[in-house]
């Protein structure tokens, strides 16, 4: 059956008429922004999507999500022609919105203490991108920029019993909702994913997971979450109470400072270590106070390794095995994660898992050069698609 599917999608593709050089755009076709049916320019759309995963989830989150679509200028110019689709995952900052706005970089730069700033584009983003198609050498692909911003800050993409399932949310209803509404090539031969910080963790582990969903991954500056870095978010824990003068998490605004370690600590409790019966947060952190000192707890230690990176690529390696890229960086400065993520190089090495592993620099910290690296990323998952006409 599959096959059979698989070659009819092929034949339609090959019987797909040549795109007019000139097209005037069909009333009957509303979603189509003006600008872009008239001038033949690649653009943003936006829709609204109601998501049963997320549904009754513990931390009140909405199952409505907005959803950000980049469309090829050729969507409008040829109206038969069929797209890959790459889709991209958010960390921080969380929302569905992150690559198109520069304010929520500030708050996250101030508020995390970084180094260094995001490299937004000063054209702004929907240029930047076109020109990535026009001039770059990326290949026509449609972009699904989705929401999955929790309560306290991005989601890992993992099913969770607190913040809802936001793995299914993705896998299952999302890239069944673009195929539907959107002339994409509904196979995984081309369909990719992409991801930065959470969504380059979420983005690794959902292809790994689902090689018949998504056969390529990009993933940006990867995060992880060994001992180390737990204990010294812990001991943070009260500096940061001190300098707002609140204690724990507040509810995470992208457009406003937010308080980094705090919900940062608790917004991975919530995925990995979730716990409905324990409120306010329902999750268990993984270390505890004894004599004002911060240590971690073994046994809730162990489950976040279980779930780490690290772990996870030895536990799916069928899966890594059929994915035709395997891409992700991270910065030769940013200090929490460099090492992981070089380890985590040498073990698929070990594994003798195809994939690219790059490091980056001047100045090389975890948001600094991301639209650089991004549109690096972009171009070659949009170069690594069969062709298709």
């Amino acid at each position: 059956m599959k096959t059979k599917v698989l070659i009819l999608i092929l034949l339609s593709l090959f019987l797909l008429p040549a795109c007019q050089e000139e097209y005037e755009a069909p009333d009957t076709d509303a979603f189509l922004p003006e600008k872009a049916a008239t001038a033949g320019e690649g653009t943003i759309v936006t829709e609204m999507m109601h998501v049963k995963a997320l549904e009754g989830n513990l931390l009140g989150d909405p199952a409505d999500r907005m959803i950000r679509v980049y469309l090829p200028k050729s969507y409008y110019t040829c109206p038969e022609k069929h797209f890959p689709v790459i889709y991209f995952l958010h960390g921080t900052p969380a929302w569905g919105g992150m690559l198109m706005e520069p304010e929520p970089y500030e708050f996250f730069y101030l508020s995390a203490q970084l180094p260094a700033r995001v490299d937004f584009p000063e054209e702004g983003f929907l240029p930047w991108l076109n020109n990535l198609v026009d001039n770059e050498g990326m290949k026509e692909a449609i972009i699904v920029m989705p929401d999955a911003q929790t309560k306290y800050g991005p989601s890992l993409y993992v099913n969770s019993t607190v913040e809802g399932n936001y793995e299914d949310y993705i896998v299952n209803e999302l890239v069944s909702f673009i195929d539907q509404k959107y002339r994409t090539i509904p196979h995984f031969n081309w369909r990719a994913i992409s991801g930065h910080c959470a969504g380059a963790i979420g983005s690794l582990n959902i292809a790994m997971k689902h090689p018949k969903v998504f056969r390529y991954v990009g993933a940006l500056s990867p995060s992880h979450f060994p001992e180390p870095l737990i204990l010294y978010m812990a001991n943070f824990l009260a500096v940061e109470d001190e300098m707002w003068g609140v204690e724990g998490p507040l509810a995470y605004d992208p457009f406003a400072p937010f308080t980094f370690v705090n919900n940062g600590a608790v917004m991975l409790a919530q995925a990995w270590l979730p716990n409905p019966d324990n409120p306010p947060y329902y999750c268990d952190l993984p270390f505890e106070f004894v004599n004002g000192e911060a240590v971690i707890i073994p046994e809730l230690m162990q489950k976040i390794s279980e779930q780490g990176l690290l772990s996870m690529v030895q536990k799916n390696r069928i899966g890594l095995k059929q994915l035709k890229e395997v891409y992700f960086d991270c910065g030769v400065n940013d200090n929490f994660y460099i090492e992981a993520n070089t380890m985590m190089h040498e073990q698929l090495d070990a594994m003798h898992i195809k994939h690219q592993f790059e490091t980056y620099d001047n100045p090389g910290t975890h948001i600094s050069n991301l639209y650089d690296r991004l549109g690096k990323a972009w171009i070659l998952l949009s170069n690594d698609f069969p062709d298709h006409e």
